[in-house]
């Protein structure tokens, strides 16, 4: 008897153990980290010092309001998209499964391979030659604060557009099309039945795709990194990029860079948790 009390639990235990592995300690590794002081290259505890120090760093708080300016856009944009190809291929299309793998291709590639193209097409000077009418003689996005911050929301959202676009199809295709055929008969139009119909069903799915989206802002730095490094000056330089340069250059801080990563761990935490509550009020709606 006991034994069939144990047995799931010993089933699970492998799962367990290489959560712990490549989840858990390295979280619990970076909080331990963030507690000490690195002074050519030799730790000691310092306390709450980096913590005390990150509350009164200005770049700390420029890489904040950095990441939130990303965000803010990075899922406004890709929410709007999304919803209009979720709602074209909802009617299925001609050739729909073709055009589904042609938008899928971006999502395939890497950050950084990402990132290296719309490098290479803004560095060489092909987008700016063809915005030059509208922006004038000599314009470069690379060179400019928003030009910069246009391009890596622009080649984020490229790449991240078929990965909600496939969550918002999903939802509406669990919508019957019964509703709408009853809507049509009422006499409703096309934009009352998405406000009125579509819209309602759906915002439990958008509710959950703006949460990975906005998980995903958080912790982008691929395309920061690879398309400007932060630049020019400091513009560009979000929360998980700034982390990246205390660890990665000089003075090689790995306590202050740990501090900064605990920080975004409390950040993915609260919109986890969020995440989790969004989830059970579905599940306890859907029961009603």
């Amino acid at each position: 008897m006991r034994v069939n009390k144990i047995y799931p639990y010993l089933l699970v235990a492998p799962a367990m153990l290489l959560i712990a592995a490549v989840s858990l300690y390295p979280t619990l590794y970076s909080l331990w980290l963030s507690l000490q002081r690195f002074r050519r290259g030799v730790a000691s505890f310092g306390g709450l010092t980096n913590y005390q120090f990150l509350v009164t760093d200005d770049n700390f708080w420029n890489a904040l309001r950095v990441t939130l300016i990303f965000g803010v856009f990075f899922v406004l944009i890709t929410m709007v998209f999304s919803f209009v190809l979720a709602l074209v291929f909802n009617r299925r299309l001609r050739f729909g499964p073709l055009y589904m793998t042609i938008i899928f291709i971006p999502w395939m590639l890497s950050e950084v391979v990402s990132g290296i193209m719309f490098l290479w097409i803004f560095n060489f000077g092909i987008a700016d030659a063809l915005v030059a009418p509208f922006f004038g003689e000599g314009y470069q996005f690379l060179a400019s604060p928003v030009g910069a911050m246009g391009v890596i929301i622009l080649a984020t959202v490229w790449r991240s557009l078929a990965f909600a676009m496939l969550i918002v199809l999903a939802g509406l295709q669990t919508v019957s099309r019964e509703i709408y055929e009853a809507a049509g008969l009422d006499g409703a139009n096309r934009w009352q039945t998405f406000w009125q119909i579509t819209w309602p069903l759906l915002l439990p799915t958008t509710t959950v795709t703006i949460l990975l989206l906005s998980i995903q802002a958080v912790n982008a730095t691929g395309m920061f990194l690879s398309i400007t490094r932060g630049g020019p000056g400091r513009s560009t330089e979000a929360l998980s990029l700034y982390m990246y340069n205390q660890v990665a250059r000089p003075p090689f801080d790995f306590g202050y860079g740990a501090a900064i990563s605990v920080v975004m761990f409390l950040l993915n935490m609260a919109l986890a948790i969020f995440y989790i509550r969004t989830l059970r009020r579905e599940s306890t709606t859907a029961a009603a």
